[in-house]
């Protein structure tokens, strides 16, 4: 019995880790913008539970009815048409029948502006926890002190996702425009990035252990290929500046973009 509950836990440990793996340990989701029990405007969990607004340990959705461990939250059944290639050289990458496939989809489970952030366990579930009814229409200021939502309802307008990223390395040529999946995030100090000489193809700058290929969703380039959603920070901003988009890579110098981009 020990040791058929030791390998569920294994098990588990295994499932949560794909896709969905720290990449700062000890950062944690406790106190950041993904714990609902501290963010304005939401009913928080009567136990004060961080994880349960997306998990649960017992009760959860249907195997296999979402790709993530068990799952606690409403549902998103948003249908969103997929970003339009605007360079004739992208047109034949093809995105899937659901843009959201993935991560994605769980993601726009708070993110899309219709289902209640706070809506988990009885919030249409059946489960037993509390529910909510607020969903995520506020607006914040951007780095630049523009005014941003937090919701998406037009994937036409942001960095496209749902597309297999072998399929941009095809097209758009490995080492030429993209850099291969194996490749890692760039972690290097950002006065690397800013010199005159930087190569942005033989990459001599800083990178960590996170590869490309462990964000993608069966190949698939989703929103956790550039977000990691359970820790307070993982790439926190250089001096003087302030944000956190849950980001891989920080935003100064534009090492987010460099990951992948060879520009």
């Amino acid at each position: 019995m020990l040791k058929r509950a030791a390998a569920v836990i294994a098990f588990i440990g295994l499932m949560a880790g794909f896709a969905y793996a720290g990449s700062g340990a000890g950062t944690g989701i406790n106190g950041s913008m993904h714990d609902i029990n501290s963010a304005a405007g939401y009913t928080g969990d009567v136990l004060q539970r961080s994880c349960v607004f997306c998990h649960t340990p017992h009760n959860a959705q249907a195997n296999g009815s979402v790709p993530a461990p068990l799952w606690n939250h409403a549902p998103s059944a948003v249908t969103l048409a997929p970003y339009t290639w605007a360079a004739p050289a992208n047109q034949p990458i093809a995105f899937n029948t659901d843009p959201l496939i993935g991560p994605s989809r769980l993601c726009m489970a708070c993110h899309d502006g219709v289902t209640a952030v706070d809506s988990h366990g009885n919030g249409g579930l059946g489960n037993s926890a509390a529910s909510g009814t607020t969903l995520m229409t506020s607006h914040y200021t951007d780095g630049i002190g523009g005014n941003a939502k937090r919701f998406i309802t037009d994937l036409t307008v942001t960095h496209p996702i749902g597309f297999l990223y072998q399929d941009a390395l095809n097209e758009r040529g490995s080492n030429v425009e993209i850099v291969p999946a194996s490749n890692k995030f760039i972690t290097g100090a950002t006065s690397e990035l800013y010199a005159a000489n930087f190569d942005t193809k033989n990459r001599t700058i800083a990178t960590d252990g996170k590869k490309i290929s462990d964000t993608l969703y069966g190949g698939y380039m989703t929103c956790a290929s550039c977000h990691e959603v359970h820790n307070t920070n993982n790439a926190k901003p250089d001096a003087g500046h302030s944000y956190n988009y849950f980001l891989l890579a920080k935003e100064e110098g534009s090492a987010i973009c460099l990951s992948c981009h060879i520009k």
